[in-house]
């Protein structure tokens, strides 16, 4: 096992433990379902959490999961937040991309990736696919 997936294992359960703290918390507050009601500082705890998942991989779903709530509301707490001026977007409007000379078709046609807007990019290797995929993050 390599030492950056020992750190990424290592920072993973950091994360877990936190959920777990933001829970308990919130039970004690007085529950959790569709009336609980979240302290400023719990929505903007749980919005923290769901950027650092987010650095790491995770989807909105799954932080939404590990803190026991919606991603709905999570997503509405984050949209309220940069009405607000509170915190930046998580990712800009425009991603600088690099145009390089055309390889080789990849054998059997390789993969279609489609994007917003109608951009279409084809006859990628899985490789080229997974570093053109982490560049948009």
């Amino acid at each position: 096992m390599s030492m950056s997936a020992t750190t990424k294992e290592a920072e993973e359960m950091d994360m877990k433990e936190q959920a777990e703290k933001f829970r308990k918390v919130v039970l004690e507050r007085g529950g959790v379902g569709p009336r609980a009601r979240y302290t400023t500082e719990q929505r903007q705890e749980a919005l923290e959490y769901v950027r650092a998942r987010q650095k790491q991989g995770a989807s909105v779903e799954e932080a939404a999961k590990e803190l026991g709530m919606s991603s709905w509301t999570l997503s509405r707490w984050g949209s309220a937040a940069r009405r607000a001026g509170q915190q930046q977007p998580a990712r800009a409007a425009l991603v600088p991309v690099e145009v390089k000379a055309e390889r080789a078709p990849v054998r059997g046609g390789g993969l279609v990736v489609h994007g917003p807007g109608g951009v279409r990019v084809e006859g990628l290797s899985l490789e080229d696919a997974v570093r053109l995929l982490r560049g948009l993050l």
